[in-house]
């Protein structure tokens, strides 16, 4: 049996469906209707959608980004303002200082809670990129024991209510003796301290510049570098290489990026002063997550779960603005840890937006799909980036921001970002109609905005130009790209094609009625596997018995792949 198809792109049934018709959730036991504004692909793996969500408590406005973390291009990446611990900047402006021609950070929210004067503790530490920033202490660990999303080397991710650093840290030196070590921490009588590049020191009221030590005379201190290839030491052993000489008696030593500082005080300072240029080490930084061992490449803090194993957690009082309404951040991840979900909800009435509570965003994130949640900082550091779009809610104001206008984003201490790590091509191979269908009516112009992809799926033209229209005359004439509604009643197909690559969209002209096609010919259907074929109508509903002479979407496996049209 032979029909007509054409193409509508590679998208998810469920991203497809939602932006065709309303839908409804369950909040706290009451309905919500949710209606979809936009959805669009906007890197490798990735889709941004933003929803009108309108129940009880009033309307919300959302948006998150949905990641397929099986995409060989695209990584979860932590993201410290200024690559150092005591610096503040915006979203944007992070993502700004890690962009480079092998990791475009494309999508990204803002993330831990964070003391919002100097010298900006966030609540807890974070490791980027492998690197560790931290508040200062003099315990033997890096201080974090709060909530986590850790991320380990192959990209999988976790939550963690407990995590300990470098509690069981220690160095293996040339002559085989082995010494405990901390990081980034405070010297104590003997002590052997790994400084990484993000350290600042303070003390009795002065503060030291990033990426020195901040120690006295009493220590020694060499340069040393990663020689194994890997980004992270943190959680596994690893080699160091000394790649100078050691100095004694002067301190304060200044930590190259991409290298640590190894610092002695008293016996410890005896071991390092042994080492000499060439001389390699072995450095094991223990990492627990719950008490497991964990080798972490990426972590981030928050407060607290919202959800954990599918369950609503408790609302918590601290921090006190947790059970009212507010601008809120989540992340989360579904059952299998192949999907992730980082949602901003707007508040305090930006853009119409009344805000919610934690108990609400964990019923958001449910709703999205997350098996397990986490609440990240609200208010007006709530962000939502995307790097060609820009801010994609209305970061609020507050009391705390009398110099920031409603709409700017405010600076934060660090931030969570989907990540291309796609090579570098500027050639479109895929195309996307923003809007998912169009009601048109007789008269009305309408000019479709496209949306262009390189093959790993990266957005590189938000505005394409150059494609072709393709539609019924008896829908809409169409001159230079641009179509004007014809008269009657009729539902059919805009079908937009640039080189290579289409996308389509179902249109209803006047409400719809009589459907007509785009002269499309016939195709056979694919046999390319055996899973069987799901048949939906145009609003979305399955279909158990589809009729010849009606359009249907057709769903096989995980994949929206052809619409149907007449026979």
């Amino acid at each position: 049996m032979n029909y007509r198809f054409t193409s509508i792109g590679i998208l998810s049934i469920t991203a497809f469906l939602t932006t065709t018709a309303k839908t409804t959730w369950l909040v706290e036991n009451s309905t919500y209707t949710v209606d979809t504004m936009y959805h669009a692909t906007v890197g490798p793996g990735t889709t941004l959608t933003e929803l009108k969500v309108n129940g009880p408590s009033g309307t919300n406005n959302m948006f998150y980004t949905r990641i397929e973390l099986s995409n060989q291009w695209v990584e979860i990446r932590a993201a410290k303002a200024g690559n150092s611990m005591r610096a503040v900047e915006t979203v944007p402006d992070i993502a700004k200082r890690f962009n480079s021609s092998e990791a475009n950070y494309f999508a990204g929210i803002n993330a831990d809670f964070f003391n919002t004067k100097y010298p900006y503790n966030s609540l807890g530490a974070c490791i980027s990129n492998g690197q560790l920033s931290n508040r200062q202490t003099t315990g033997d660990a890096a201080d974090i024991d709060d909530y986590y999303l850790c991320i380990d080397e192959s990209g999988e991710p976790r939550f963690a209510r407990h995590v300990t650093l470098a509690t069981e840290g220690s160095v293996m030196f040339p002559d085989g003796q082995g010494i405990i070590c901390k990081i980034n921490a405070l010297h104590g009588t003997n002590s052997l301290v790994l400084y990484t590049p993000q350290w600042q020191f303070i003390y009795n009221g002065t503060t030291y510049p990033v990426g020195q030590t901040g120690t006295n005379g009493y220590c020694t201190e060499v340069v040393v570098k990663p020689i194994d290839g890997s980004r992270t030491i943190w959680g596994h052993s690893g080699q160091l290489e000394v790649i100078d000489s050691p100095v004694n008696g002067v301190g304060n030593m200044k930590i190259p990026d991409g290298c640590y500082v190894l610092s002695g005080h008293g016996t410890s300072a005896n071991a390092v002063n042994n080492l000499k240029k060439g001389d390699v080490i072995s450095a094991y930084m223990g990492f627990k997550a719950d008490n497991s061992n964990f080798a972490a490449r990426e972590v981030i803090g928050g407060f607290p779960y919202l959800l954990q194993n599918g369950k609503i957690w408790p609302t918590h009082s601290y921090p006190e603005h947790l059970p009212n309404k507010e601008p809120r951040t989540a992340v989360g991840y579904n059952e299998d840890k192949t999907v992730m979900i980082m949602l901003v909800v707007d508040g305090r009435n930006a853009g119409g937006s009344a805000g919610a509570t934690q108990s609400q965003m964990a019923w958001f994130m449910k709703n999205l799909g997350c098996r397990d949640a986490m609440n990240f900082d609200g208010g007006g550091s709530s962000t939502m980036y995307i790097d060609r779009l820009g801010i994609r809610n209305i970061p609020s104001t507050s009391s705390l921001d009398k110099d920031r206008e409603e709409g700017e984003p405010r600076v934060v201490v660090n931030a969570l970002f989907a990540v291309s790590t796609s090579p570098v091509d500027n050639e479109v191979a895929s195309i996307e109609i923003v809007d998912k269908y169009l009601n048109l009516v007789s008269g009305q112009q309408y000019t479709p905005t496209v949306y262009g992809y390189n093959k790993y799926g990266a957005l590189i033209d938000k505005n394409l130009t150059g494609y072709k229209c393709k539609i019924s005359p008896l829908i809409a004439q169409t001159t230079h790209n641009t179509l004007t509604g014809a008269d009657g009643e009729y539902s059919g197909v805009l079908t937009v094609e640039y080189d290579n690559a289409t996308y389509s969209i179902p249109v209803y002209l006047n409400g719809g009625g009589e459907y007509v096609s785009a002269g499309i010919e016939n195709v056979t259907v694919d046999n390319e596997s055996d899973i069987p074929y799901v048949y939906y109508n145009m609003q979305g509903v399955k279909i158990d018995n589809p009729v010849d002479g009606m359009p249907y979407i057709i769903k096989q496996g995980s994949r929206v792949t052809k619409q149907i049209f007449k026979h």
